[in-house]
C-alpha cells in the first residue's frame, strides 16, 4: 500500500514539474519571435528595438503566439483595434469641428478617410493571413500609404494630436510595419 501511494505521489510530482516547465518554454518561444521581428523592424524601418518589444509584449495574444502566422494575426488584430480607436477619434473630431472651422477640417476629413481604409485593410489582412492570401502585403502597403496621407494632412493643417491619440497612431503604424515584415516571410 505504501509503495502504491509513493508511486502515485512520484507520478503526480513528475507531471506537475513537466507541466510547469512548459509555460516558460512557451514564453521563451514567443519572446524570441517578438525579439526577432522587432530586430527586423528596427533594421528595416528604424524603430527603437526596446520600444517595439515593450509595445508588442503588452498584448496578451501577441505575447502568446507560438509561430509566425499566429504572431502576424495577433499583431494585425492589434493594429485593427488601434486603427478603430483612431478612426473613432477623427470621426468625433470631424463631428465637433464641422465645416464651420476651415482650418483643419480637410486634414481631419483625410484622417477619417485614411483610417476608414486602414480599418478595412487590417480586417481584410486578418482573413487573408488565415487564408494564405498573397495580397496581404499589398494591402498593408496601401494601409501605410493612407496613414501617411493622414499624417501629412495633419501636418499641413498644423494640427497637434493629444498624446493618447499620437500613441495609438504610433502603435498602429508599428504593428503595420511588423506585420508587413512577418507577412513577407509567410
Amino acid at each position: 500500500m505504501d509503495s502504491s501511494i509513493g508511486y502515485a505521489t512520484f507520478i503526480a510530482s513528475l507531471l506537475l514539474c513537466l507541466s510547469s516547465s512548459l509555460i516558460p518554454f512557451a514564453n521563451a518561444t514567443a519572446s524570441s519571435l517578438i525579439s526577432s521581428v522587432c530586430k527586423q523592424t528596427q533594421d528595416r524601418f528604424g524603430y527603437n528595438y526596446n520600444q517595439c518589444v515593450k509595445s508588442l509584449w503588452k498584448d496578451i495574444p501577441t505575447r502568446s503566439a507560438s509561430n509566425l502566422k499566429d504572431l502576424d494575426t495577433a499583431i494585425v488584430k492589434l493594429a485593427l483595434t488601434n486603427a478603430q480607436q483612431s478612426k473613432a477619434f477623427f470621426v468625433n473630431a470631424l463631428n465637433i469641428t464641422g465645416k464651420d472651422i476651415v482650418k483643419g477640417f480637410e486634414g481631419v476629413k483625410q484622417c477619417v478617410d485614411s483610417y476608414d481604409f486602414a480599418v478595412d485593410g487590417f480586417a481584410f489582412s486578418v482573413r487573408g493571413i488565415k487564408d494564405n492570401d498573397k495580397s496581404v502585403s499589398q494591402i498593408l502597403t496601401q494601409v501605410q500609404d493612407e496613414i501617411f496621407r493622414c499624417e501629412k494632412a495633419l501636418g499641413s493643417a498644423e494640427i497637434e494630436l493629444p498624446d493618447s491619440v499620437s500613441s495609438t497612431n504610433f502603435l498602429t503604424t508599428l504593428c503595420r510595419d511588423v506585420a508587413f515584415i512577418i507577412t513577407s516571410q509567410l
